[in-house]
């Protein structure tokens, strides 16, 4: 194996620990970074839509909450 494998083979396992970690972590809003946004103004009132983006500063988790 060339050390391009190893090396891809290494970030597959780290990206798995990775992510356990962040399905075990329980994303405390205290340690949350939650930003609102928006698309709002369309012609049609009822394409207007609205989200949250949320990083967890624990375990670094990213995602997003609405209609986005």
């Amino acid at each position: 194996m060339n050390s391009v494998e190893q090396l891809k083979n290494e970030i597959d396992k780290l990206n798995k620990k990775i992510a356990l970690i962040q399905s075990e972590c329980s994303h405390p809003p205290s340690a949350r970074d939650s930003k609102p946004g928006a698309s709002t103004g369309n012609y049609d009132p009822t394409a207007d839509c609205y989200w949250v983006d949320h990083t967890c500063g624990l375990c670094q988790k990213k995602w997003t909450e609405g209609d986005k």
